[in-house]
């Protein structure tokens, strides 16, 4: 017995063309893929090689031009000082070492309220004026004065005792060296 009921002529039933399957269209599917992939690639390719042989003009033309390029004029290995600046630069004191000497010289009860120099018949002096809570302060500071490098021939101008602490002003002349 037969399972289908096919109601056209059967003249026309042998014209139709046979049903294809599903791998048919499946294997279609897969070469048309395929091209597709391998022409990408060959275009791929050949756009890589005109932008190697684009980047290897520019390779030349970058190393002809470091050629032409010159090299900058040498630097004189001493600039010409004027002799007054470097005589004026050898008087100078050497502020940094001289009162980098004071903070350490200085006791503990004794603080500073002001320090001048002052050049006197060719020497080089300071006035160094402060506050102490005690004479022996005032003393301590004559003494580390002397026998630092910087310092010499320490003299008290006043030390003057007020209510609570003692007002002092020194005159010491100074190496600048």
């Amino acid at each position: 017995m037969k399972e289908t009921l096919n109601l056209l002529p059967v003249e026309v039933r042998i014209g139709a063309p046979k049903k294809r399957g599903k791998f048919y269209y499946l294997v279609v599917g897969f070469v048309i893929y395929t091209v597709v992939i391998i022409s990408l690639w060959f275009l791929n390719i050949i756009k890589t090689k005109k932008f190697d042989s684009e980047i290897g003009k520019l390779n030349k033309q970058k190393i002809e031009l470091q050629q032409k390029i010159l090299p900058p004029p040498p630097v004189p290995a001493t600039v010409p000082v004027d002799k007054e600046i470097l005589d004026a630069m050898e008087k100078a004191p050497k502020w940094s070492s001289i009162i980098s000497e004071m903070s350490v010289v200085v006791p503990a009860d004794v603080w500073l309220s002001s320090i001048e120099s002052k050049e006197d018949r060719g020497m080089k002096q300071m006035h160094i004026k402060g506050f102490s809570t005690t004479q022996l302060g005032v003393a301590n500071l004559i003494s580390a004065l002397e026998a630092s490098h910087y310092f010499y021939d320490v003299e008290i101008i006043f030390s003057q005792k007020g209510e609570k602490d003692i007002s002092f002003e020194l005159k010491t002349r100074v190496k600048w060296t």
